[in-house]
């Protein structure tokens, strides 16, 4: 089940991992995103700690995260397809998967 926490959603994995992805408020506060600075595989989370910082048309952000742990995988993509966070498709705007 997918909990909202700010503009992110999570969903346990059933691995024991967390996905986190941009959820429609973090959608439409921040809207049309066309950068983000994605963190690291292997960094270290502190729940509301820094995460990540997006460009989008609304303002240059730097989000907190809503999960503590390490990051194991990366939505690259987002790197060249920023658009793809603006998608309400979780296949598409999640960001890590942390565990």
């Amino acid at each position: 089940m997918a909990t909202q926490n700010n503009y992110f959603w999570t969903t346990k994995l059933a691995d024991g991992t967390t996905k986190v992805g941009l959820n429609d408020q973090g959608r439409d506060d921040l809207g049309e995103v066309s950068f983000i600075d994605l963190p690291a595989k292997g960094t270290v989370l502190e729940k509301n700690g820094k995460f990540l910082s997006v460009e989008a048309e609304k303002a240059v952000t730097d989000l907190d995260s809503p999960v503590a742990g390490t990051i194991v995988e990366v939505n690259d993509k987002l790197a060249d397809q920023p658009e793809d966070l603006s998608s309400s498709d979780q296949d598409k705007n999640w960001i890590v998967i942390v565990k």
